[in-house]
């Protein structure tokens, strides 16, 4: 049964691996990465991040000017067509990847029958004996 397993966990990461999200998600960070504003942007904000979980593990307070730095920065970084796109394509790429989780645990959690149910959106359940995506 373990190998059964393995085998068809290797056709979904080359699934997820073949995704259109995927792809997207990469060619967007290629090109952000790939333009020196959009760097220069992002490296600006990791040190700000970097500065402000510093300053919280020592258990200080931000000023409100800090604050605004902090919100203009972040502004700054999704206002960036290149970055807001890259982060757009994370999300979905993320989405997919929560949904086939989904799935997973729906499984785990209640048996095949309602993991396929969870898969399309079907809610017959097993007050009819399980379902199909094609209804109840």
């Amino acid at each position: 049964m373990t190998a059964d397993i393995l085998e068809k966990a290797e056709i979904l990461a080359a699934a997820i691996a073949q995704s259109g999200e995927l792809k997207e998600l990469r060619t967007s960070e290629e090109a952000m990465l790939a333009d020196e504003q959009a760097k220069g942007i992002i490296d600006e904000f990791n040190q700000e991040q970097q500065r402000v979980y510093a300053l919280q593990s020592e258990g200080k307070e931000l000023s409100e000017e800090e604050k605004k730095a902090i919100d203009e920065m972040e502004q700054r970084v999704v206002s960036h067509a290149l970055i807001a796109a890259y982060l757009q394509a994370q999300d979905r790429f993320t989405q997919m990847l929560d949904s086939v989780n989904s799935v997973l645990a729906s499984a785990i959690a209640n048996g095949q029958d309602n993991a396929s149910c969870s898969s399309c959106g079907s809610s017959c359940g097993e007050s009819h004996g399980g379902c199909s995506c094609g209804g109840c």
